[in-house]
């Protein structure tokens, strides 16, 4: 029986929590306001709208998102410590941690009735479980993905194809594992979105139990891992 190997395992990590991202991303817009929760470059865009437009609560959307985004960035920071040279920090398994409770927090929240109040801390927790995300994502440091930001990664992944295309050596030899890993993110990224967009017409939120699912794989595999010391 072939064994998952400790890389094998932060790559595929790295897609699922891509999955991750999309569906918070879309929960954010269909059900919080139409704000992103993971995109942070969206809500950059909607603020700059809403700052023209006159649209006050569109703004205070936006700036609750980068507000709760930048707080688990800063956390992550904090929880972080010292950087460690191994495929997978302990550091990141602590801040996995600490975003399973703020989405678990998230999750319990959502299904009672909320206050107005209430409903801009959802967004904050949201965010900052993205924040806490990204940040884990970067310590990691594969192929420049982070799960939450596809822009960079998506031109990376076009112009790996472009000199591919224009090299024929490159041509004729297999695709590159960081490719592949790129392409998997995007996919992935878009999986999660049609799963919370499919979601939504039955339960905004139900869907949240799924990114939850995913941490806790990751962190109980993780640790795991590091346990038995598989490099």
């Amino acid at each position: 029986m072939t064994i998952l190997t400790a890389h094998s395992f932060r790559n595929i990590a790295l897609i699922f929590l891509c999955l991750s991202a999309g569906i918070v991303d879309v929960i954010g817009y269909l059900s919080l306001g139409h704000v992103f929760t993971a995109n942070m470059t969206g809500n950059i865009v909607l603020l700059g709208i809403a700052a023209g437009s006159s649209l006050q609560l569109t703004a205070l959307h936006s700036i609750t998102a980068l507000s709760g985004f930048v707080l688990g960035v800063l956390l992550a920071v904090v929880i972080g410590g010292k950087h460690e040279k191994t495929f997978w920090p302990k550091a990141v398994t602590r801040i996995f941690i600490i975003e399973v409770i703020i989405l678990l927090l998230f999750a319990l929240m959502a299904i009672f009735p909320y206050t107005q109040g209430a409903y801009f801390m959802l967004i904050i927790l949201l965010s900052m479980a993205m924040g806490l995300q990204t940040a884990a994502a970067r310590k990691l440091n594969v192929a420049g993905i982070s799960t939450t930001v596809l822009t960079s990664t998506l031109a990376n992944l076009f112009e790996d194809l472009a000199q591919r295309l224009s090299n024929r050596e490159k041509r004729r030899a297999p695709i590159e594992h960081v490719s592949l890993m790129r392409i998997g993110s995007i996919v992935f990224y878009c999986l999660g979105a049609a799963l919370a967009a499919y979601a939504d017409t039955f339960d905004p939120f139900i869907i949240i139990w799924l990114p939850i699912a995913i941490l806790g794989v990751i962190i109980i595999t993780a640790a795991c891992k590091q346990l038995h010391q598989l490099k």
